[in-house]
């Protein structure tokens, strides 16, 4: 058995230290579970806001097309 140099020891202990703060499968699978609920609450938003433009859009083509009618009519 080969005994380390001083300089692979203090290798060594930088990787140790640096180790403990690297992310594990678990804590990468926890964040993906987080930004996929994210992701759908993000979703649901956004399909309420475009189901009310698309309302909204055609509320109003169809006030202006009644108001074109009656005006030009």
């Amino acid at each position: 058995m080969t005994a380390l140099s001083l300089e692979d020891r203090d290798r060594i202990t930088r990787l140790e230290t640096r180790y403990q703060s690297l992310a594990t499968k678990a804590d990468l699978a926890e964040l993906k579970a987080e930004f996929k609920g994210e992701l759908h609450a993000l979703e649901s938003r956004l399909t309420k806001w475009m189901i009310g433009l698309m309302l909204g859009s055609i509320t109003a083509a169809v006030a202006i097309a009644t108001a074109v009618d009656r005006f030009a009519g």
